[in-house]
């Protein structure tokens, strides 16, 4: 055997080890846990299961976060609050066009009808998984979703159910409010009219795509009425975000100077591509480092929001100066980088379209 022969099955062994402790360190920081509900049974729906129709933005989505509640049996992807009669994917998109051209037709939103068994949860606990797994300040729009289609809303069908959309939201504006978040909810609060189910394909979307779209899931605040403190004990958002993981930033070695950190969370497929394509090779002298979570670490600072994941935001004297959100290939991330080289780097990559 050769000594060039030797010296490439000894790199191969290392690459190889390497590898593997980078996906030990990843199982590590990314609990592989399935997180399913048991609860959902779409055969226990019937005629006189109670509903309720949320639009929180793109409903693949609103569909996981929604069937992450106890006591939630089934969620279905649909259209609603719209003019026309008998909505479709692409009628949706043609109208808001049309908007945009001048037209005074309303156009629907992409929805979600949760249905709930009542021996196990409440309206007002749906609702309050609502209100903290979107964003519900943001007008025609969620994350990089923009549109009246992408609007935030409750539909209602009794007097009841709309008392309890409105008290809910006054209470979370309060949340907000107390937290820091001064913009006014501007969720549509309305009858339910010219309900929709989504196409076939359409329904269990993330499920039958784990590499879909992945939206951060709220502002971060959690809902907590005053006068109902134990309705917080059994509400809770979704994992989706990686938000119920705290982050102990004492145990990375944060370069203050520069560094990179990639903001990802447990259920994004994209996120998993960026590790594999890109995070394993990693050979650059720029350090970086990726974590289940929307938050900076303590003292360091972020223009703006996240909202959706994964997102590379480049910190220079603990203050953000460039990011990228989303992930389509490693060839535009590389092409990204490379145009940090210079000091005076401040882009914002628009990443991907949800």
């Amino acid at each position: 055997m050769t000594t060039i022969t030797r010296g490439l099955l000894a790199f191969s062994a290392w690459a190889a080890l390497a590898f593997t402790t980078f996906v030990l360190l990843q199982s590590q920081r990314l609990p592989a846990e399935t997180r399913t509900n048991p609860y959902l049974n779409k055969t226990a729906v019937s005629a006189g299961t109670p509903y309720i129709v949320l639009g929180m933005g793109c409903f693949w989505g609103s569909e996981k976060r929604m069937q992450a509640l106890p006591g939630v049996l089934d969620v279905e992807a649909g259209y609603a609050g719209g003019d026309l009669a008998d909505p479709s994917y692409q009628t949706l998109h043609d109208t808001e066009q049309a908007i945009g051209r001048g037209s005074a037709v309303k156009n629907h939103a992409e929805v979600v009808k949760v249905f709930y068994d009542p021996a196990v949860t409440s309206l007002e606990q749906v609702l309050i998984q609502f209100w903290e797994n979107h964003n519900p300040t943001q007008g025609n729009r969620q994350g990089n979703d923009i549109g009246s289609n992408y609007r935030s809303a409750v539909f209602y069908r009794s007097e009841e159910e709309r008392k309890l959309a409105e008290k809910t939201r006054d209470v979370y504006q309060a949340n907000l409010q107390a937290s820091g978040k001064p913009n006014p909810i501007t969720t549509e609060i309305a009858p339910l009219k010219n309900y929709t189910p989504a196409e076939a394909y359409h329904q269990d979307y993330l499920a039958k795509n784990p590499l879909g779209y992945c939206g951060l899931g709220g502002t971060g605040v959690a809902y907590a009425d005053p006068s109902r403190p134990d309705l917080g004990k059994s509400s809770h958002a979704t994992a989706l975000t990686g938000d119920d993981q705290p982050v102990d930033w004492h145990n990375d070695i944060l370069n203050e100077t520069e560094q990179l950190i990639a903001f990802e969370a447990e259920d994004c497929g994209y996120c998993r591509q960026f590790d594999k394509q890109v995070l394993s090779g990693w050979s650059q002298t720029m350090p970086i480092v990726a974590v289940n979570s929307q938050q900076a670490p303590d003292g360091w600072h972020l223009k703006e929001a996240l909202f959706a994941t994964p997102t590379i935001v480049l910190f220079r004297n603990r203050q953000e100066v460039a990011r990228y959100t989303g992930y389509q290939g490693a060839e535009k991330f590389w092409q990204w980088l490379q145009g940090l080289h210079s000091p005076a780097s401040t882009s914002i990559h628009p990443g991907y379209a949800g």
